[in-house]
């Protein structure tokens, strides 16, 4: 049996160390966690919170994953891979909400310095956790094509880590909601009003804002649940798989 909480989007709020045990965990390494902790990415990125912070507050979740490697899972966010794709040498090429200029340098090396410790994807059977959530149509009429012959990777998640190892560059589409021109958006920027649910899977999302936690359920085997609330309230999403 694994008991899973997800955390939503962070941007430099320090609420996850409420969760739990996590503050006990965060100074001890000795304990056993009693969750598997995935976090849905966009950990930077404020209107109110100071760039110190911000790096503050990802430098002490990284080492909560360092802590428990086999214990937290560490999703990206598509605010955190607008400081990975921008070199903080070249001219920006994209501005998203919040981008900081100023601690641009940092957190590309942050985030390059610990690149094996993040991922697009996770998966637990036929649960699939992404920032942004993959839609169906996207899935299977625009990554499937672009990925080619995947028939040795077992798993949607295995598909796109490895996408996003090769850069493969569907995985960063953006939706027309977003701002961008796509007709669906990629698992970094899908929009929840377009998200189409993938069939026979339960999907576990950030990324769009929500008052609390939605569930949008097709069937037993069909959902979407979104995460993104932590700027509205202290709330996690919890799931018990056997």
């Amino acid at each position: 049996m694994k008991k899973i909480l997800t955390i939503g989007d962070i941007h430099g709020r320090e609420i996850w160390k409420e969760f739990v045990d996590i503050k006990s965990l965060l100074s001890s390494n000795s304990n056993i966690p009693e969750y598997l902790y995935i976090f849905l990415g966009d950990y930077v990125d404020s209107y109110d919170i100071s760039g110190d912070k911000i790096i503050e507050n990802l430098l002490e979740i990284i080492k909560f994953k360092t802590l428990y490697p086999d214990n937290v899972i560490l999703i990206l966010g598509n605010h955190d891979i607008s400081y990975i794709i921008n070199k903080p040498w070249l001219p920006i090429n994209y501005n998203g909400s919040g981008f900081d200029l100023e601690i641009h340098q940092d957190l590309y090396t942050i985030f390059s310095e610990n690149s094996d410790l993040f991922q697009v994807a996770f998966q637990i059977d036929n649960y699939l956790f992404t920032h942004a959530g993959v839609h169906k149509n996207w899935y299977n009429d625009i990554f499937k094509k672009e990925l080619g012959d995947s028939d040795e990777i077992d798993t949607i998640s295995e598909q796109l880590n490895d996408a996003y190892k090769y850069k493969i560059e569907c995985l960063f589409d953006v939706d027309y909601l977003r701002g961008g021109y796509n007709n669906y958006g990629g698992p970094f920027w899908c929009d929840k009003k377009l998200l189409v649910p993938l069939e026979n899977y339960h999907q576990i999302v950030g990324h769009t804002p929500v008052s609390d936690i939605d569930m949008y359920k097709i069937d037993d085997n069909t959902s979407i649940t979104f995460c993104d609330v932590l700027g509205r309230k202290k709330s996690y999403y919890t799931i018990i798989i056997k």
